[in-house]
């Protein structure tokens, strides 16, 4: 038998495995979001998961990899969000429609904890060098994303402004910047005010011939 089939009170290893880790990346997202990623500790990340630092190594090389872990958790999870909501397109888009359609899916996926977006779109900033190159590989999955998404959106016809790779960073750092800015108000707006304002800026970004 493997070690992967292995049988611990009732439960496969890889079973165990795996909830020691998502234990660990939901108490990174949550004090992470709570305190900010300078202000935590890998102790601190241990005791806020109930799991030792042994653990954690057997999951993890440092804290940074927690962090990057708990951010494409976030991004994987908006993009299934945002690839289910073009799912539901039918065969004539409306472009303002569908846009709003598909950011309320993305931002209600990250903005529904707060914690969540603070991770995704604050405390990733500035980590390392490490850390900047791994947004910008993620920021260039997006705009991938965006393209392959135009003609479900308006049409086979459709196309990004100018340059497909700077239109789609262009709300990219929309989308970063509002979300920043939702973050720090007191109280916050609802996302679909978030919505309303980036659906503009989207849309003037495509062209339908």
């Amino acid at each position: 038998m493997t070690i992967e089939g292995r049988q611990y009170g009732g439960r496969a290893v890889t079973e165990r495995k795996a909830e020691r880790r998502q234990r660990f990346l939901d108490a990174a997202i949550q004090i992470f979001g709570a305190r900010g990623y300078a202000n935590c500790s890998l102790a601190d990340v241990c005791a806020a998961a109930g799991l030792s630092k042994r653990q954690f190594y057997e999951e993890f090389a440092t804290r940074e990899d927690v962090l990057v872990a708990a951010y494409d958790q976030i991004q994987d999870a908006a993009a299934a969000a945002l690839g289910a909501a073009l799912s539901t397109l039918g065969p004539d888009p409306e472009p303002r429609d569908t846009v709003t359609l598909v950011l309320s899916a993305f931002l209600e996926s990250v903005g529904a904890d707060p914690y969540r977006a603070k991770v995704a779109f604050v405390e990733v900033v500035g980590v390392s060098q490490a850390m900047e190159e791994h947004r910008r590989a993620r920021r260039h999955v997006w705009v991938a994303t965006i393209r392959a998404a135009l003609e479900p959106l308006a049409g086979p016809s459709a196309r990004m402004r100018g340059n497909s790779d700077m239109a789609g960073s262009a709300l990219i750092g929309a989308v970063n910047g509002l979300a920043h800015e939702w973050l720090l108000s007191d109280p916050r707006p609802p996302v679909s005010e978030l919505v309303d304002m980036l659906v503009p800026i989207a849309v003037s970004l495509i062209i339908s011939d």
